[in-house]
Protein backbone atom coordinates (compact mmCIF):
# COMPACT_ATOMS: atom_id res chain seq x y z
CA UNK A 1 0.00 0.00 0.00
CA UNK A 2 1.36 3.40 -0.93
CA UNK A 3 2.16 5.69 1.98
CA UNK A 4 0.83 9.22 2.17
CA UNK A 5 3.13 12.23 1.83
CA UNK A 6 2.60 13.02 5.53
CA UNK A 7 3.62 9.48 6.60
CA UNK A 8 6.80 9.52 4.52
CA UNK A 9 7.63 13.01 5.80
CA UNK A 10 7.07 12.00 9.44
CA UNK A 11 9.16 8.84 9.12
CA UNK A 12 11.98 10.90 7.66
CA UNK A 13 12.16 13.05 10.76
CA UNK A 14 12.09 10.01 13.04
CA UNK A 15 15.35 8.87 11.48
CA UNK A 16 18.33 10.87 12.73
CA UNK A 17 20.34 10.03 9.61
CA UNK A 18 17.67 11.01 7.15
CA UNK A 19 18.01 13.09 4.03
CA UNK A 20 14.98 14.57 2.34
CA UNK A 21 14.58 12.98 -1.10
CA UNK A 22 13.90 15.47 -3.91
CA UNK A 23 10.74 13.54 -4.74
CA UNK A 24 9.27 14.46 -1.32
CA UNK A 25 10.10 18.11 -1.82
CA UNK A 26 8.47 18.01 -5.25
CA UNK A 27 5.37 16.36 -3.84
CA UNK A 28 5.01 19.10 -1.22
CA UNK A 29 5.54 21.75 -3.88
CA UNK A 30 2.76 20.26 -5.98
CA UNK A 31 0.48 19.86 -2.97
CA UNK A 32 0.97 23.49 -1.90
CA UNK A 33 0.47 24.89 -5.42
CA UNK A 34 -2.72 22.83 -5.80
CA UNK A 35 -4.02 24.21 -2.48
CA UNK A 36 -3.23 27.79 -3.54
CA UNK A 37 -5.00 27.27 -6.87
CA UNK A 38 -8.08 26.01 -5.01
CA UNK A 39 -7.91 29.03 -2.70
CA UNK A 40 -7.72 31.40 -5.68
CA UNK A 41 -10.71 29.69 -7.33
CA UNK A 42 -12.75 29.81 -4.12
CA UNK A 43 -12.06 33.51 -3.49
CA UNK A 44 -12.85 34.41 -7.10
CA UNK A 45 -16.12 32.46 -7.10
CA UNK A 46 -17.12 33.85 -3.70
CA UNK A 47 -16.42 37.45 -4.69
CA UNK A 48 -18.11 37.30 -8.11
CA UNK A 49 -21.23 35.87 -6.49
CA UNK A 50 -21.78 39.34 -5.01
CA UNK A 51 -22.69 40.79 -8.45
CA UNK A 52 -25.83 38.71 -9.11
CA UNK A 53 -26.83 39.07 -5.45
CA UNK A 54 -26.62 42.86 -5.75
CA UNK A 55 -28.79 42.81 -8.89
CA UNK A 56 -31.38 40.55 -7.23
CA UNK A 57 -31.52 42.82 -4.17
CA UNK A 58 -31.90 45.92 -6.34
CA UNK A 59 -34.68 44.41 -8.47
CA UNK A 60 -36.50 43.09 -5.39
CA UNK A 61 -36.64 46.45 -3.64
CA UNK A 62 -37.55 48.27 -6.86
CA UNK A 63 -40.54 45.94 -7.13
CA UNK A 64 -41.34 46.70 -3.47
CA UNK A 65 -41.24 50.45 -4.29
CA UNK A 66 -38.15 51.04 -2.12
CA UNK A 67 -35.80 52.23 -4.86
CA UNK A 68 -33.49 54.34 -2.66
CA UNK A 69 -33.05 51.54 -0.14
CA UNK A 70 -32.39 49.04 -2.95
CA UNK A 71 -29.82 51.32 -4.57
CA UNK A 72 -28.13 51.82 -1.21
CA UNK A 73 -27.79 48.07 -0.57
CA UNK A 74 -26.66 47.34 -4.14
CA UNK A 75 -24.03 50.10 -3.92
CA UNK A 76 -22.69 48.68 -0.66
CA UNK A 77 -22.48 45.19 -2.15
CA UNK A 78 -20.67 46.42 -5.27
CA UNK A 79 -18.27 48.41 -3.07
CA UNK A 80 -17.54 45.21 -1.17
CA UNK A 81 -16.88 43.43 -4.48
CA UNK A 82 -14.22 45.98 -5.52
CA UNK A 83 -12.73 46.06 -2.03
CA UNK A 84 -12.41 42.26 -2.05
CA UNK A 85 -10.73 42.36 -5.48
CA UNK A 86 -8.14 44.78 -4.17
CA UNK A 87 -7.55 42.88 -0.93
CA UNK A 88 -7.20 39.53 -2.73
CA UNK A 89 -4.66 40.69 -5.29
CA UNK A 90 -1.89 39.34 -3.08
CA UNK A 91 -2.80 35.81 -4.21
CA UNK A 92 -1.65 36.70 -7.72
CA UNK A 93 1.65 38.16 -6.51
CA UNK A 94 2.87 34.99 -4.81
CA UNK A 95 6.07 33.71 -6.40
CA UNK A 96 5.89 29.91 -6.38
CA UNK A 97 9.50 29.76 -7.61
CA UNK A 98 10.48 30.45 -3.99
CA UNK A 99 10.67 27.61 -1.51
CA UNK A 100 7.35 26.05 -0.57
CA UNK A 101 7.76 27.14 3.06
CA UNK A 102 8.46 30.77 2.14
CA UNK A 103 5.45 31.43 -0.07
CA UNK A 104 3.07 29.43 2.15
CA UNK A 105 4.21 31.52 5.12
CA UNK A 106 3.54 34.72 3.16
CA UNK A 107 0.06 33.53 2.25
CA UNK A 108 -0.65 32.56 5.85
CA UNK A 109 0.40 36.02 7.05
CA UNK A 110 -1.67 37.78 4.40
CA UNK A 111 -4.74 35.67 5.22
CA UNK A 112 -4.44 36.59 8.91
CA UNK A 113 -4.10 40.28 8.00
CA UNK A 114 -7.21 40.05 5.82
CA UNK A 115 -9.19 38.39 8.61
CA UNK A 116 -8.19 41.17 11.01
CA UNK A 117 -9.07 43.84 8.44
CA UNK A 118 -12.56 42.49 7.71
CA UNK A 119 -13.25 41.80 11.38
CA UNK A 120 -12.55 45.46 12.18
CA UNK A 121 -14.46 46.66 9.11
CA UNK A 122 -17.55 44.62 9.93
CA UNK A 123 -17.27 45.25 13.65
CA UNK A 124 -16.89 49.03 13.39
CA UNK A 125 -17.79 50.29 9.89
CA UNK A 126 -20.63 47.91 9.04
CA UNK A 127 -22.88 48.88 12.01
CA UNK A 128 -23.00 52.52 10.90
CA UNK A 129 -23.67 51.59 7.26
CA UNK A 130 -26.34 49.12 8.35
CA UNK A 131 -27.93 51.74 10.60
CA UNK A 132 -28.09 54.21 7.70
CA UNK A 133 -29.80 51.51 5.64
CA UNK A 134 -32.20 50.86 8.48
CA UNK A 135 -33.12 54.55 8.67
CA UNK A 136 -33.62 54.70 4.90
CA UNK A 137 -35.93 51.72 5.12
CA UNK A 138 -37.95 53.30 7.95
CA UNK A 139 -38.17 56.66 6.17
CA UNK A 140 -39.45 54.92 3.09
CA UNK A 141 -42.00 52.94 5.09
CA UNK A 142 -45.68 53.77 5.36
CA UNK A 143 -45.35 53.14 9.09
CA UNK A 144 -42.92 56.03 9.65
CA UNK A 145 -45.38 58.38 11.37
CA UNK A 146 -46.83 55.53 13.43
CA UNK A 147 -43.37 54.50 14.63
CA UNK A 148 -42.49 58.08 15.59
CA UNK A 149 -45.63 58.25 17.72
CA UNK A 150 -44.84 55.00 19.52
CA UNK A 151 -41.20 55.66 20.38
CA UNK A 152 -40.36 58.16 23.07
CA UNK A 153 -37.32 60.48 22.96
CA UNK A 154 -35.38 58.22 25.38
CA UNK A 155 -36.18 55.16 23.30
CA UNK A 156 -35.04 56.90 20.12
CA UNK A 157 -31.70 57.68 21.78
CA UNK A 158 -31.12 54.23 23.27
CA UNK A 159 -32.42 52.31 20.25
CA UNK A 160 -29.58 53.36 17.85
CA UNK A 161 -26.96 52.25 20.39
CA UNK A 162 -28.57 48.84 20.74
CA UNK A 163 -28.87 48.54 16.97
CA UNK A 164 -25.23 49.50 16.38
CA UNK A 165 -24.04 46.88 18.88
CA UNK A 166 -26.36 44.28 17.35
CA UNK A 167 -25.18 45.05 13.81
CA UNK A 168 -21.56 44.82 14.96
CA UNK A 169 -22.05 41.39 16.52
CA UNK A 170 -24.02 40.12 13.52
CA UNK A 171 -21.41 41.43 11.07
CA UNK A 172 -18.43 39.84 12.82
CA UNK A 173 -20.16 36.50 13.49
CA UNK A 174 -21.45 36.29 9.91
CA UNK A 175 -17.98 36.97 8.50
CA UNK A 176 -16.26 34.45 10.76
CA UNK A 177 -18.84 31.77 9.99
CA UNK A 178 -18.77 32.29 6.21
CA UNK A 179 -14.97 32.47 6.22
CA UNK A 180 -14.80 29.15 8.09
CA UNK A 181 -17.34 27.41 5.85
CA UNK A 182 -15.82 28.60 2.55
CA UNK A 183 -12.09 28.76 3.30
CA UNK A 184 -11.64 26.85 6.56
CA UNK A 185 -10.52 23.57 5.01
CA UNK A 186 -8.01 25.24 2.66
CA UNK A 187 -6.59 27.48 5.39
CA UNK A 188 -6.20 24.45 7.65
CA UNK A 189 -4.25 22.65 4.91
CA UNK A 190 -1.92 25.62 4.53
CA UNK A 191 -1.35 25.79 8.30
CA UNK A 192 -0.63 22.05 8.47
CA UNK A 193 1.88 22.18 5.60
CA UNK A 194 3.69 25.11 7.20
CA UNK A 195 3.95 23.25 10.51
CA UNK A 196 5.37 20.19 8.76
CA UNK A 197 7.82 22.18 6.66
CA UNK A 198 8.91 24.21 9.70
CA UNK A 199 10.40 21.02 11.16
CA UNK A 200 12.94 21.04 8.35
CA UNK A 201 14.37 24.39 9.47
CA UNK A 202 14.98 23.26 13.04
Amino acid sequence: MKKSIEEIWSEGFDNNNFSIPPVIVNLYDKKSILTIDKLKAATKKDNWSIIPMALIVLIFFIIKSKVIFGLYLATLMLSLFFLNRKRLQFLNTINTDQSCFEYLSKIQKMIKNNVKFYTRLLGIGFPFLAYIGYRLFILGSDQKDHLLEIYSINTMIISPIILLISFSIIGVLSFRLSNYLIYGRLIKKIDEMIEELALLTK
